[in-house]
């Protein structure tokens, strides 16, 4: 793999160089390269970011139902530091302003975009709840309960758990339900995903990639 792509201490050596290569051959694209040095102030790792202004979101789906990406960074730990980097460079990059008219992960996106609506994935909701509630019977229930499109289904589906397991109940109200379930969703965000689906696609097509050393991990990322 060495002798293919090269060694890693050489790709860092030439991030500033692909950084000016990719301005030069992609007009009006944004790439940003920042430092970040470990405690011990004796090692450094770049953070290289990539937005493509050509396409208007920063993932999303199109009238065909088919996910794209617009921008993607390379870190040296996922963080909220480097999550409000990102947030920062895609706000100004897609004027996305105080986030009104998007959705966002809760955490995330607190700070830079304080007017998105805050969504929780359900999926990950779902697999944290069946940690203690198994079988088929509880996780048919959860997804009967996110799906709900109005807030008397989602009672109701809620009320069939109850019956099953208060616990169980009780453990899901817990988990801030507005968040998760597409009764109490924004109409004019127009997305009903329950689920942080299109960004797990992104990262299942990319797992070749990410073995690579970091510009051939670039260069397979521009072809996915």
């Amino acid at each position: 793999m060495t002798i293919i792509d090269g060694k890693l201490t050489k790709h860092y050596a030439r991030v500033w160089d692909y950084c000016h290569e990719l301005l030069r051959s992609n007009p009006g694209s944004t790439v940003q390269v920042g430092v970040t040095v470990n405690p011990d102030q004796t090692t450094y790792f770049h953070k290289m970011y990539l937005c493509f202004k050509a396409i208007k979101e920063a993932i999303g789906r199109d009238a065909s139902n088919q996910v794209y990406p617009i921008a993607w960074a390379v870190v040296d730990i996922e963080n909220k530091a480097n999550g409000k980097w990102f947030l920062e460079l895609l706000t100004e990059d897609l004027n996305l302003l105080d986030g009104g008219g998007f959705t966002g992960l809760l955490e995330a996106t607190k700070e830079v975009l304080p007017n998105v609506e805050r969504r929780q994935c359900a999926r990950h909701i779902c697999a944290n709840f069946r940690k203690t509630y198994t079988g088929m019977e509880f996780n048919n229930m959860f997804w009967a309960a996110s799906f709900s499109t109005v807030e008397s289904e989602f009672l109701r589906k809620m009320d069939d758990i109850k019956e099953v397991d208060p616990n169980a109940y009780e453990n899901l109200l817990a988990r801030h339900p507005h968040t998760w379930y597409r009764a109490f969703f924004r109409t004019d965000v127009a997305c009903e995903a329950v689920e942080n689906g299109i960004a797990e696609c992104f990262n299942a097509i990319i797992l070749d990639a990410r073995k690579k050393p970091l510009l051939a991990m670039f260069e397979k990322l521009g072809c996915t």
